[in-house]
């Protein structure tokens, strides 16, 4: 497949209208599925406000921030968490681990609500830049139909986004000025797909299979670990099923949360009925 990027298709159909007209078409063209936009890489930063790891200890240290707030943060959190969130006002950011994929197959032909949340567009560079979107706007079938490659294992994250190396179907270009060559256009061939993480990790974890996994376990005769130690062992099982599925695992912070919630709703009373 071959390819012409933002800048040269600006350049093309500039010929036939006002090179902001163009830019404006183009984002319609995009919005209504007329025409699919590629990229090469896509640059994701997951992030979360403090008061949204701080906000069930305010009944403990009866503060937003300050000395209490940082006890009862250093109780609750492991060191690797705490240390990021100690000293903060509630109304920071907390950022997740940054990761990036590559390969214009890899990450598909973009969904119009990219284009829609853009806060900037640069035809020129071949860049589009979203500041903010969160996964209620991800949700949304409409404006996001094919996207599977953001993801957190925050609760509620926001996803700052960088898309780089914007690029169309030349063919499909080509056909929007049928009575004009694309001489003198560079044409990118499609290369393959290859998915790249600054800490070496998948976007996303398959949490839903280890979590099946640990449920599987409270069948066994032995059940799962309860009193002294339970989370550890919890927290090894997981780690061991990850380890033999895939070969990797995710970091221990992230495992240490999903089994707390385990071990949260096995101490969690029940509560009756009311009739």
């Amino acid at each position: 497949m071959k390819f012409i990027s933002a800048k040269d298709t600006a350049d093309f159909l500039s010929q036939s209208a006002p090179r902001v007209w163009v830019h404006r078409m183009l984002k319609w063209m995009i919005f209504f599925g007329e025409l699919d936009a590629h990229v090469d890489r896509v640059t994701v930063q997951p992030y979360a406000s403090v008061f949204e790891f701080t906000a069930e200890l305010y009944e403990i240290a009866k503060e937003f921030s300050g000395p209490a707030m940082d006890d009862a943060i250093r109780s609750k959190y492991p060191p690797e968490i705490a240390e990021k969130l100690v000293g903060k006002a509630h109304g920071d950011r907390f950022d997740d681990e940054k990761y990036f994929i590559e390969g214009w197959e890899e990450i598909g032909p973009l969904d119009t609500g990219f284009i829609m949340f853009a806060s900037d567009v640069n035809w020129d560079a071949g860049t589009i830049q979203v500041e903010w979107i969160d996964n209620e706007q991800l949700a949304n079938d409409i404006l996001f139909p094919r996207q599977d490659f953001i993801g957190s294992e925050f609760e509620k994250p926001s996803f700052e986004l960088q898309f780089e190396g914007l690029k169309f179907e030349a063919n499909k270009i080509e056909l929007l000025l049928p009575n004009a060559a694309l001489e003198g256009v560079k044409e990118l061939p499609g290369h393959s797909s290859r998915r790249s993480h600054s800490i070496g990790r998948p976007t996303k974890w398959n949490w839903d299979g280890a979590m099946a996994f640990v449920v599987s376990q409270a069948q066994t005769p032995d059940g799962l670990p309860s009193g002294d130690g339970a989370q550890a062992r919890i927290e090894e099982m997981m780690a061991d099923w990850f380890t033999e599925s895939f070969g990797d695992c995710p970091a221990a912070s992230q495992i240490r949360q999903r089994a707390a919630l385990v071990i949260k709703a096995i101490e969690t009373p029940k509560k009756p009925k009311m009739t």
